[in-house]
């Protein structure tokens, strides 16, 4: 922006970029344009557009509400509009340097356990002695280690430490098995035989380790195990076409394992589970409608209606029955 240029924006909102101490945005009040030399502009700062360097946050509460004169080459035009006060800002500009974070180290978490894999090939590879540990406790805290066995004629799951029980017929939870000093992820067929993902049968004797992650435990991972495979892949569709994932997920309302759990020799359900993602500036709320018949001598009646709102009006809505499936119908 040029002394021109800036006199025409006098009382509009400009950014003020501030090296290491970050990039804030506020109106500007005042132009300086002294002949020549250098033109600067008086800036009232409103809101925080980039966090500052770690070091030099101290700094950001000394901008909330003052004016601060600046050369003209660290101001500019913004490219979208600022609406949000100072905390609100500041708030959200910290909570978008954290998932740009979380993102990279995800890409780096992927590169690593790639670069593990083609190790293995070659015997393995050295990893510190600290990463070894941390490794091994995450191991401890994401796994729950059971030994299947056998009661009353049914296959269960015993965990020795506590001496808790899991029946396997009819538990949707995704398990894995040691098969070749690896662990692989199955799912139960029947009595000790489990499914790998390509359809191979493995059979276990008794006592063998099965282990359930812990994941498999949680409400939304019990909800998204409750929806036939079209109505699952449709719901988690939904949600990242909208601009969300599941580690945006900050409530699941599961009443159908509540109703599941509690209404023994019931056949038929009916309510709303409520789910809420969250990210920096959006929120979004889905509410399932759902509906289960459960019968003896025929297929079980399935229903499943996904109504998406964000806090920005965008509105979805995705159905979903066992006699027929709807394609989306979009508000």
């Amino acid at each position: 922006m040029n002394r021109i240029e800036a006199t025409k924006n006098i009382g509009n909102t400009v950014l003020v970029n501030n090296g290491p101490e970050g990039i804030y945005y506020g109106t500007l009040e005042e132009v300086f344009t002294p002949p020549k030399k250098t033109w600067s502009g008086q800036v009232f700062i409103l809101g925080m557009a980039e966090v500052p360097a770690i070091d030099k946050a101290d700094t950001i509460q000394q901008k909330k509400n003052t004016s601060m004169v600046v050369t003209g080459s660290k101001i500019t035009m913004p490219e979208q509009t600022w609406n949000m006060d100072f905390d609100t800002s500041v708030k959200s500009a910290i909570e978008a340097v954290i998932n740009n974070f979380n993102e990279k180290i995800k890409e780096y978490s992927h590169t690593v356990a790639q670069w593990k894999e083609i190790g293995s090939t070659y015997g393995g590879v050295y990893e510190s002695d600290m990463n070894s540990v941390e490794e091994s406790h995450e191991k401890k805290d994401y796994y729950v280690y059971y030994h299947i066995d056998k009661k009353d004629g049914h296959a269960v799951l015993f965990e020795p430490t506590y001496g808790d029980e899991l029946e396997l017929e009819g538990c949707p939870f995704e398990f894995e098995i040691q098969k070749s000093g690896k662990w692989i992820t199955v799912s139960h067929d029947h009595g000790f035989t489990f499914k790998d993902k390509n359809g191979k049968s493995h059979r276990l004797q008794q006592k063998e380790a099965v282990r359930v992650h812990q994941e498999q435990f949680q409400p939304f991972t019990i909800l998204l195990n409750e929806l036939e495979q079209p109505a699952r892949k449709n719901l988690l569709q939904d949600v990242e076409d909208i601009g969300f994932t599941r580690d945006d997920l900050i409530h699941c309302h599961n009443r159908l394992l509540y109703e599941l759990l509690q209404s023994e020799g019931a056949s038929s359900f009916k309510g709303v589970n409520f789910l809420t993602f969250q990210k920096s500036g959006k929120t979004l709320i889905v509410q399932h409608h759902y509906e289960r018949t459960l019968k003896a001598e025929s297929q079980d009646y399935v229903y499943d209606r996904f109504e998406y709102t964000t806090d920005d009006g965008e509105r979805r809505i995705s159905t979903y029955t066992s006699a027929y499936s709807k394609d989306h119908e979009i508000e």
